[in-house]
């Protein structure tokens, strides 16, 4: 049906001024752009502001949410286009079953794209046989893939890996840009990067690595994350660029349900940005036209002109980012806050089976190991020492209960048990200084079919691979707050739990990690101690 919002001011990002101008739309699709009266059903919008949709370029949507729970506060915020991670579905489910969430997301009150990981974020010993080019190239290929997912280990680009450069290639060959994962690369590196062919980074932390980023060519995403909420100080070190670079966005990571549910998503990052002196325009360029020319997309989103998606936001005026109405194709599907629309309802495929490990995965090291002591939510340094009775060790069993890899840790949890499936390798982290209580622990998460529990104590479900509620989002905050609380009185000493426990399992960062291969020293990638079976 042929509508039209009437009498507003509306955004012209692409010349970067505000126009008074009727917008008309039909089958989700806007058809003029103007001065002149139109002949069909018209909603006055005089006083109020219309925008195109924000877009989120790089978010990881199983962090307790699910890719439908995550848009009851996304597209209510103003996020009207989300990238979705592909990661962990292709683990758990393979090439088809990520087909059907693919396809089921496309009835989404939302423009749901996704990127396609060529290599993981835990080393497993199949890595190669996972990530086999045969499997991922025609994924690159699929008309919702936008871009080839982070590639966490960069020293796998930066030494020329052939399976990794051939990852690059395909994407390439798809006319799909390349996104990295470069923490810690020195501009040196950077410029290997680029040359091997990354287009975007996110992991930039100072305005100083942001700036080396643009200035080799790479997109550039300023993080306002729950493990990383770096954009105030980002935005004010880039105050001189800001105007003229336009190769910048802004992302939210994969934050935490907490983080979402108090700070929003794109709308939450435009808000700091007004708060840190950005121009309005300016800023809602960053979070619409020019993720959208990064994604391949502008032809369709990112801006309010013919031809274009008729998705945009209805605000109370120039720089107050929390919209008043949202739409999508056309459609009313958010209003003061609140999700109108209907979610798609997920066919989720059989994930894989979770066992209840052997107790006897769980007998402690002894003698002089190789400590992970962390220092911050993610980051942990090696100590070599003697282990000690009361000693808190890490233990990685894999989901059928055939093998461990075993470590010892510092500074993260005191406790006699605990474990969890929300990890980046999709395995069973435990963790404790009791071996029964281990055990236990263990078990107890293995009969909820993957989430978290402490022994004797608080626990809560993941249904979904492990790693997903399969309630609501309000549901996913819950569980956040809860795991939060306990893990706090159990001695965590960081500020994002989370994160903490998805990322020990991790190939990406510094320094110890138990991962499916076995004790792992990322920067050498030297594996310190194989597996052991029960």
């Amino acid at each position: 049906m042929q509508q039209a919002l009437v009498g507003g001011t509306v955004a012209d990002v692409y010349t970067g001024t505000w126009v008074t101008a009727n917008v008309e739309f039909d089958d989700g699709v806007i058809t003029y752009v103007g001065p002149r009266e139109p002949a069909c059903a018209a909603i006055d919008i005089a006083g109020k502001v219309l925008v195109p949709g924000y877009i989120e370029p790089h978010t990881h949507p199983w962090c307790l949410y699910s890719p439908m729970s995550l848009l009851e506060v996304a597209v209510p915020d103003g996020t009207t286009t989300l990238v979705y991670d592909n990661l962990f579905f292709f683990l758990s489910h393979g090439v088809d079953g990520l087909r059907t969430i693919v396809d089921a997301m496309r009835a989404a009150p939302a423009h749901i794209r996704w990127v396609a990981r060529i290599s993981p974020q835990s080393a497993y010993p199949d890595e190669a046989e996972r990530f086999a080019i045969d499997e991922i190239a025609p994924m690159l290929s699929w008309p919702e893939v936008v871009a080839s997912g982070e590639i966490t280990n960069w020293m796998s680009v930066a030494r020329g890996e052939p399976r990794v450069a051939a990852g690059i290639a395909a994407a390439k060959a798809a006319r799909r840009r390349v996104e990295g994962h470069n923490a810690g690369a020195s501009y040196n590196r950077l410029n290997e990067l680029s040359l091997a062919g990354i287009s975007a980074d996110h992991e930039a932390i100072t305005a100083s690595e942001a700036l080396d980023r643009l200035r080799l060519g790479m997109w550039t995403m300023l993080r306002q994350s729950s493990l990383r909420p770096d954009l105030p100080e980002l935005l004010d070190g880039l105050h001189d660029v800001i105007g003229s670079a336009r190769r910048l966005m802004f992302t939210t990571d994969g934050a935490t349900p907490s983080f979402y549910a108090e700070r929003g998503v794109i709308g939450g990052a435009l808000r700091i940005a007004s708060e840190h002196g950005v121009e309005p325009m300016r800023a809602l360029q960053m979070a619409t036209i020019d993720p959208a020319t990064f994604l391949g997309l502008d032809e369709v989103l990112g801006g309010i002109a013919p031809g274009r998606a008729a998705t945009f936001n209805v605000l109370p005026e120039v720089g107050e980012w929390r919209p008043e109405t949202v739409y999508v194709r056309g459609e009313v599907v958010a209003r003061e806050g609140r999700l109108v629309a209907e979610l798609p309802a997920v066919p989720w495929p059989a994930g894989p089976v979770l066992v209840a490990p052997d107790a006897g995965l769980f007998t402690l090291l002894t003698g002089t190991q190789p400590v992970a002591r962390y220092e911050s939510a993610v980051i942990n340094r090696r100590v070599d020492r003697e282990v000690a009775p009361g000693d808190v060790h890490a233990v990685l069993v894999g989901r059928d209960g055939s093998w461990a890899a075993k470590g010892v840790v510092e500074r993260f949890l005191d406790v006699e048990g605990f474990a969890t499936t929300a990890t980046t390798s999709l395995e069973l982290l435990v963790l404790g200084r009791d071996p029964a209580a281990m055990a236990r622990a263990a078990a107890r998460v293995a009969e909820m079919g993957g989430g978290f529990a402490f022994d004797g104590g608080w626990s809560a479900p993941l249904e979904i691979d492990g790693l997903i509620s399969s309630g609501t989002f309000d549901t996913t905050v819950a569980i956040d707050s809860s795991l939060s609380d306990v893990m706090r009185r159990a001695g965590y000493p960081f500020h994002d739990p989370l994160y903490s426990l998805l990322f020990a399992s991790g190939d990406f960062l510094p320094e110890l990690r138990v991962t499916p291969s076995g004790l792992l020293e990322v920067k050498s990638r030297t594996i310190l101690a194989g597996t052991v079976r029960p």
